[in-house]
Order: structure tokens, then C-alpha cells, then sequence
């Protein structure tokens, strides 16, 4: 009479390693490609996430322009603006798009801005907006999410347009960027109120 189990202990055959293997291999020539696409696609929807807020903004202070009878150099000559929630926000008195600054600034008008109404544009219609500068240095870009300035006589009739970008995708630049053709971000043009986004990923 014999006791206890007859149980035989058994691994796995060099076979079904062999094929465990190998799924792993597809599983990882599949899965990590994908992974490393997760930063630029995180970068790209973030601009799309900032450059839609922008755009929101750009209609309200348009409509707003509209609201107040279209207002034009209601702050002394070449300087218009509307009021949003007590913030004058500085527009085109032919457009009513805003422009940027009121204060220190000789003219709202969509072709004489500079990189400090760029910036002032984005601070002013955009709630909780991202940290940005208009100061091109290493210091500045790594302290901030945003970076702009503007590129003059570039819009659709001849006005000066305002570039946005990521500075996680141009922080490496050795240079100020000048184009849409580094870093992800966005252009907008005052004279129609567009906002394109642009990806170099």
C-alpha cells in the first residue's frame, strides 16, 4: 500500500520559453516606439489645449469691441480698447482684435506691436494663463512654459503677428527662434483674429 500523492513536478519545455520569448520581443518592438511618442504628443496637445484658450479669448474681446459700439480711440490717438471684468485690453480700432498693452504703449494699432504686447495679449485675455516671457535667454525660457515675440509686416495684410512657443521644444536652441519652423506652438494675427498651431515633432 503506498501513501501519499503521486504528483510530478514539471517546468516549462524549452518550446513554450522559446515562445514567450518571442511574444515579449513583438510585445516590446510594438509598445516602446509608442512610448517615446508620448512626450511630443503630450507637447502637441498641450499647445492645442493653450492655443484653444487663446482663440476663446480673442472672440470674447472681439465681441466685446463690438458690444461697446466698436470704440475707436476712445484712450487718445492710435489707442483703443475695451473693458473686460475692469482690464482695458488694448485692440485694432478697425478690427477690434486685441493688441496688447494700454499703458506705456504709443499705439494699439495691429502694425506697430512689439514683443511686449505679444506678450501682454496672452496674459490679458487667457485666465490662469501659462507663465510666459518675451526675454530670449536660458534663464528666462527654463522659468517659464511660454516664449513669444513678434515678427513685423508677417500677417495677412502686412501687420505684425505674434509667435507662441513651448519653451520645453526650443529650450536647446542656441538662438532665439524666428520661425514656425522650430519648436511647437502658436502664430496669431491681430488684423483677422487667427490663431494657427504649429508641430515640428
Amino acid at each position: 500500500m503506498q501513501s501519499g500523492n503521486n504528483k510530478q513536478q514539471r517546468g516549462f519545455t524549452l518550446i513554450e520559453l522559446v515562445i514567450v520569448v518571442v511574444l515579449l520581443g513583438l510585445l516590446g518592438a510594438v509598445a516602446i516606439p509608442r512610448f517615446l511618442d508620448v512626450p511630443r504628443e503630450a507637447e502637441d496637445a498641450t499647445v492645442e489645449g493653450v492655443a484653444g484658450g487663446f482663440a476663446t479669448g480673442v472672440g470674447l474681446v472681439r465681441a466685446q469691441w463690438e458690444i461697446e459700439a466698436r470704440p475707436q480711440d476712445n484712450n487718445g490717438t492710435n489707442l483703443s480698447s475695451v473693458t473686460i471684468e475692469g482690464i482695458a485690453v488694448g485692440v485694432d480700432s478697425d478690427t477690434g482684435y486685441p493688441t496688447g498693452q494700454l499703458n506705456n504703449d504709443a499705439s494699439t494699432e495691429d502694425d506697430t506691436m512689439s514683443r511686449l504686447d505679444c506678450e501682454s495679449i496672452f496674459n490679458l485675455i487667457m485666465q490662469s494663463a501659462p507663465t510666459i516671457t518675451s526675454t530670449w535667454s536660458t534663464q528666462a525660457v527654463e522659468d517659464f512654459r511660454y516664449f513669444t515675440n513678434v515678427n513685423e509686416n508677417a500677417g495677412s495684410g502686412g501687420n505684425d503677428v505674434c509667435h507662441y512657443y513651448l519653451t520645453q521644444t526650443i529650450k536647446n536652441n542656441a538662438s532665439e527662434p524666428l520661425t514656425t519652423g522650430v519648436g511647437n506652438g502658436f502664430v496669431y494675427d491681430p488684423r483677422i483674429g487667427q490663431v494657427i498651431v504649429f508641430s515640428n515633432n
